[in-house]
């Protein structure tokens, strides 16, 4: 279903900080598009069969095998791969 389309991922993360007795939240998310390539019978069925997709949220890793069956990221790469790097960075700093 997601080969020839857009999906999207959505990252979330919250930080709980502790200074000088006070706790503050600081939540966000992250929202990528992830634009996969259209693919044969032929390899998906050959992909299936190497076991990645088994236990991935979207039934691809980004990181791994699934990367040829992508055509365009828009967004963070570290989100789809499971935590946005560059957000928590972020938030962070504002610490």
């Amino acid at each position: 279903m997601l080969q020839g389309n857009v999906n999207y991922v959505y990252s979330g993360l919250a930080v709980i900080s502790k200074k000088n007795g006070k706790i503050t939240e600081h939540v966000d998310f992250t929202k990528t598009a992830v634009y996969m390539k259209k693919m044969t019978d032929e390899e998906i069925e050959k992909y299936i069969e190497t076991g990645e997709p088994m236990d991935k949220a979207g039934s691809y890793a980004v990181q791994g095998i699934g990367s040829e069956f992508i055509e365009e990221i828009e967004g963070s790469y570290s989100s789809v791969v499971g935590l946005d790097i560059e957000k928590l960075e972020e938030i962070l700093n504002k610490l």
